[in-house]
């Protein structure tokens, strides 16, 4: 830290310019600056898109199973992002009365962008592929997908760069499980099957967060991704 203070003082007598400044990972203001991610251009602040899910209470579902979300993109951490979201800084109203969690699942694919144009784009497409899913996806002030009856659950390919969630999903699953689960079973706890069945396994009064996660997903690709996964183990 003494190496940035000496840093800031000395561009403050005129001794070091900006851009040597941002070597210490300091702003002209002293305030932390995030060096560009792979694929930003220097000089350039790395954007990502963030999706953030919303309560139930946010609007009315298309399917019980899926979730209201909220579709974004920031220079900030997503989880900043959230965090001043919930307080009110520079947060739709929908967002600070419903914010519920970051679902990592539904934007760690996409990857760092340079500047906040291509980020707003990427956020709006992603926004309508998540309508396109069953989601209501709301972002930069429209709701995509709201009144639209029609939608098409993800298949094996476009599951594939988020696999590793479903993993760790289908992992929280088994710990909480009150008996074994074999991958068929695990397969329609992520898509949020219902049945008498269920109670055998989880606590429907307090599901645990992994629940009809993916019900977005075909319960198929569900069940071979699970089953494959479960095989390697």
């Amino acid at each position: 830290m003494a190496a940035e203070v000496a840093a800031l003082a000395a561009r403050q007598h005129g001794v070091i310019s900006c851009a040597q400044l941002l070597e210490f990972g300091l702003s002209s203001a002293g305030t932390a600056y995030r060096r560009p991610g792979p694929g930003v251009e220097a000089g350039g602040m790395a954007h990502r898109v963030y999706v953030i899910e919303l309560e139930r209470a946010a609007g009315r579902r298309r399917d019980p199973r899926i979730p209201w979300v909220y579709v974004g993109s920031s220079a900030r951490d997503p989880e900043i992002r959230l965090a001043q979201h919930r307080r009110g800084y520079k947060s739709s109203g929908l967002v600070r009365r419903f914010a519920l969690r970051l679902r990592p699942d539904l934007y760690e694919d996409l990857p760092p962008m340079p500047g906040s144009a291509k980020a707003l784009a990427a956020e709006t497409a992603r926004a309508r592929e998540l309508a396109a899913a069953g989601f209501v996806a709301h972002s930069d002030g429209v709701s995509h997908g709201k009144d639209d009856p029609r939608w098409s659950e993800w298949e094996a390919e476009r599951l594939a760069p988020v696999a590793d969630r479903v993993e760790a999903a289908a992992a929280e699953l088994r710990e909480s499980s009150f008996e074994p689960l074999d991958p068929g079973r695990c397969a329609e706890l992520l898509h949020g099957e219902r049945g008498f069945w269920v109670a055998d396994f989880i606590d429907l009064a307090d599901p645990p967060p992994a629940y009809g996660l993916f019900a977005h997903v075909r319960l198929e690709a569900l069940d071979a991704h699970v089953g494959a996964t479960t095989a390697a183990r």
